[in-house]
């Protein structure tokens, strides 16, 4: 399934979620701490971090 398939199914989902609860629940899903809201289809892109682990590793470098 493409990113942008998967963006309208979440969309839906966080519409109908949303309406029922009566408040917006964008970041309130449990992949939503991998959001980045900046980027096309963001809930796609979250989910699929979350889904398959991945965390992002900074590298430091001495100072010399």
């Amino acid at each position: 399934m493409s990113f942008r398939t998967e963006q309208d199914q979440f969309d839906k989902i966080k519409w109908f979620d949303s309406m029922r609860e009566g408040r917006d629940l964008c970041g309130s899903y449990e992949f939503c701490g991998e959001c980045r809201k900046e980027s096309k289809y963001p809930c796609a892109r979250a989910a699929h971090r979350w889904q398959n682990g991945y965390i992002r590793l900074a590298v430091l470098r001495a100072q010399k």
